[in-house]
């Protein structure tokens, strides 16, 4: 039986990078923390400043479900929990049967639709704190995303230098949606074990990514691209010299099953315990449903939308096969380039793509290719870059986490 060996790190900038081991403590979590509070510190500038503007929200005046009213005008915690977040608060609060009069009973029966793990976790610290939902689930979700972000920067450390580990960890928290780490949804949870399963994976422990992958199941109907994660990990590992024993196989052809069966667990569980509840048909629409992007695309905006929903899928296809995106390492490469492929073919074109596409770390990290190798200038333009995101993330907190009208047909 050989031993398993490490493949070896791809276009790295020089010097080359030594390493996660060869860095102190504070490079380790203080840098990635650090990113990660200035991107709360303005996302909560941002939300504050939405809040103030948003409108009076009721069960009667908003054919969203509403599970709580809202004044208008309300305060940052009354605004995270807008959207899917009052699905979440129902759940974390009472659990997913709609008690006697609650407010749009029938949207209510889509509390289904959503997975138990993030808003079962808030009710955890709820009970703990005797804190409100808001206020529960900005502060777990804010710790959960800052736990998430180290162990971000220490698997994309294992392969590229540290300029393109702090570039992966910022250009994920300031991310157009990444005001979500902070708000009722449950992207953060799914944030931290999807990178969990991922170091899991680059460490060839299968049990523990196991574990990891189960409650991911349970918290975001994500799981199905991590089976080519493992089965690419060791092709990529035999392509490049190193050994594959027989059982290192066996157990990651396990483990691609569990992660396949993960995109159908919680329907299952919902379709079994609530067959007719319109939540059931939702949560299965991710993996029992095919969407055509091209089609949709030609239908609704003719040639010229076809060109450029096809020029949009092509790069964010080919982002993580660039030279500085497989700098990355494996594990990341080959999870962003199979979620980006399930999301295309299980997704329609919507706004909910952007918050979808949070769970691919590193997406945007070949807009920074051009000074990679520039010692200097690319911590500039890294700030700069970082700066227009932070205006782009304005506009997503404007224009679909706050609500403007009544008549607001979308939000993230």
């Amino acid at each position: 039986m050989g031993t398993m060996s490490r493949p070896a790190a791809p276009d790295v900038a020089a010097p080359a990078a030594p390493g996660p081991a060869a860095e102190s403590r504070t490079w380790r979590w203080g840098v990635p923390l650090a990113v990660f509070v200035a991107s709360r510190l303005v996302d909560t500038m941002l939300l504050v400043a939405a809040g103030g503007r948003q409108i009076q929200l009721t069960g009667a005046n908003f054919p969203f479900y509403m599970f709580r009213a809202f004044p208008s005008h309300p305060g940052y915690l009354d605004l995270i929990t807008t959207w899917d977040g009052q699905y979440y608060d129902a759940i974390a609060t009472e659990g997913y049967a709609a008690p006697a009069g609650a407010l749009n009973p029938q949207g209510r029966s889509l509390a289904w639709a959503f997975p138990p793990g993030f808003p079962m976790a808030t009710r955890a610290l709820m009970t703990v704190t005797h804190w409100s939902f808001p206020l529960a689930a900005t502060v777990l979700n804010v710790a959960l995303a800052g736990v998430a972000v180290v162990v971000l920067y220490d698997l994309v450390r294992r392969t590229a230098d540290r300029f393109v580990a702090v570039a992966v960890v910022a250009t994920t928290s300031f991310f157009v949606s990444a005001p979500l780490l902070q708000t009722a949804y449950s992207e953060s949870a799914a944030f931290l074990l999807l990178v969990l399963a991922l170091r899991a994976i680059s460490d060839r422990r299968w049990g523990r990514a196991a574990v990891w992958v189960v409650a991911l199941m349970f918290t975001r109907i994500v799981t199905p691209p991590l089976a080519a994660v493992a089965v690419g990990c060791l092709l990529w590992q035999w392509r490049r010299g190193g050994v594959v024993p027989k059982a290192e196989v066996l157990r990651a052809a396990l483990f691609s099953a569990l992660a396949l069966f993960g995109g159908f667990a919680w329907p299952l569980v919902v379709s079994r315990l609530q067959p007719d509840n319109p939540g059931a048909s939702r949560a299965s629409a991710a993996v029992a449903h095919s969407v055509s992007w091209l089609g949709q695309a030609y239908t609704n905006a003719g040639i010229v939308g076809l060109v450029l929903v096809t020029l949009g899928a092509g790069i964010l296809l080919l982002a993580p096969w660039t030279s500085i995106g497989r700098a990355m390492g494996p594990e990341l490469v080959i999870w962003t380039f199979g979620y980006c492929v399930m999301l295309l073919l299980v997704t329609p074109i919507q706004p909910g793509m952007l918050r979808y596409l949070l769970l691919a770390p590193g997406l945007l990290l070949p807009c920074l290719a051009p000074v990679r190798r520039l010692q200097r200038a690319r911590w500039v333009a890294l700030a700069g870059f970082v700066a227009l995101l932070s205006v782009v993330q304005w506009w997503y907190v404007d224009s679909l986490i706050r609500v403007g009208s009544t008549s607001q047909g979308f939000g993230p």
